[in-house]
């Protein structure tokens, strides 16, 4: 009976003390330890491990709900053959985060529709967030919308302190914000409060020389273009469609993969003189 009533007692501990891995788990441990005589730290470190990877698991299983990441897209699945320039040792590197997710760099892919772009991106999205990063990804256009309606209600500063909480914001599919007055300027001034403090990782179909097509005037795009490329890494993929090669696939065994090719470069800050197309 009073093993009974210390059994319930210490369950009861352990929820105010909110440790439901310890909780569901102690017992089993108890008897083991009891078993193979166990000193007392040894269990209490067992019991502390599994309770924090327990932890790390709902803690990335949150993250992972909020992030909105693309199904299935994954380094694993991904085809690095498709885009042979682009190193995969180099992209491990940068999903580790540490050295430049702390410093609030930025990392840019550029290249036509179909390039496996949007597949990287949310892949390198997912394997930061699995190291413990937050990791936000939205299509560009959808998320300039939602923070034009935060304008009209000002509370557009508050609405980009939020995303503060991301180490990382994926914006997928730059360019096809529509050159509108509001939302070039709410995207801009995203860019602008993220710079040299939160990271930014972007996918564009079109390179610098055209994202006149984005903002209103040749010195917004300028101050756009310099806040995203200092302390950046580009990613050109200047690759055939994947859905075309797929396409192509189904209907015939061709001969061999039709050239293409992708470059990676660090740049630092740009000069008005830099404003143009990256290859």
């Amino acid at each position: 009976m009073n093993e009974s009533i210390d059994t319930t007692r210490l369950t009861l501990l352990l929820s105010e003390l909110r440790l439901p891995a310890i909780k569901h788990l102690w017992e089993k441990f108890a008897e083991r330890s009891d078993k193979e005589g166990w000193p007392a730290a040894r269990l209490l470190m067992a019991l502390a491990e599994h309770e924090i990877a327990a932890r790390d698991r709902r803690r990335i299983e949150r993250h992972l709900g909020e992030a909105k990441l693309l199904p299935g897209k994954t380094l694993e699945n991904y085809d690095f053959e498709a885009v042979p320039m682009i190193s995969k040792a180099q992209v491990s590197a940068l999903c580790a985060g540490d050295g430049w997710l702390e410093k609030g760099a930025n990392l840019l892919l550029f290249g036509p529709p179909g390039g496996g772009k949007s597949h990287l991106a949310s892949a390198i999205g997912l394997s930061l967030l699995e190291k413990g990063w937050r990791v936000l990804f939205t299509r560009t256009s959808d998320l300039v919308q939602k923070l034009q309606v935060a304008r009209r209600e000002f509370a557009l500063e508050a609405a980009i302190q939020r995303l503060d909480r991301y180490h990382l914001l994926i914006l997928d599919d730059l360019v096809y914000v529509t050159k509108d007055q509001a939302e070039t300027s709410v995207l801009f001034e995203l860019i602008s409060s993220r710079y040299e403090r939160r990271s930014v990782l972007i996918t564009a179909n079109q390179p610098f020389g055209e994202w006149g097509k984005i903002f209103q005037d040749p010195a917004m795009t300028l101050a756009a273009v310099d806040r995203l490329v200092h302390h950046a890494t580009i990613f050109e993929m200047n690759v055939e469609s994947y859905r075309r090669r797929a396409a192509l696939a189904r209907k015939k065994q061709g001969p061999g993969r039709t050239a293409h090719y992708a470059t990676t470069k660090n740049v630092g800050p740009l000069t008005p003189s830099d404003n143009q197309n990256p290859t």
